[in-house]
């Protein structure tokens, strides 16, 4: 899959109704043959690509992608994310189960205290 990313950028552009003028101040360039030039690539430098994703609100980068090796090593970075998600997910239910465990643990020995202390109460009152 061919990627011509001076097309994407103006069809968004144009879609979001942004004239070359406006462009041109938002990625700060004096030379409107500068926007014009960028358009007709079909390959643009990391940094320009950042430039035009801040100008348009629009992720240029997301049209790679979907090429290798860029798509492999984006599923195996996102795969290993969601496995890092759920083993964490995992221990953060253990770890609230254990803090219920714990609160009932105390809410009985609390309970048992009090019991104790009416026992004790009760005991010292009948001498």
């Amino acid at each position: 899959m061919k990627i011509h990313i001076g097309d994407i950028i103006k069809r968004e552009a144009k879609n979001q109704g942004i004239s070359n003028a406006r462009l041109m101040e938002e990625i700060k360039v004096k030379n409107s043959q500068n926007i014009e030039y960028d358009l007709k690539q079909e390959t643009l430098s990391i940094q320009k690509l950042a430039l035009y994703t801040a100008a348009l609100n629009h992720n240029f980068l997301k049209y790679y992608t979907d090429l290798e090796p860029f798509r492999s090593f984006y599923e195996n970075e996102n795969n290993t994310s969601l496995e890092k998600i759920n083993f964490l997910k995992e221990q953060l239910d253990q770890a609230n189960r254990t803090i219920s465990m714990q609160e009932e643990t105390i809410q009985t020995q609390k309970d048992l205290i009090d019991t104790q202390k009416a026992l004790i109460e009760s005991l010292s009152t009948k001498k």
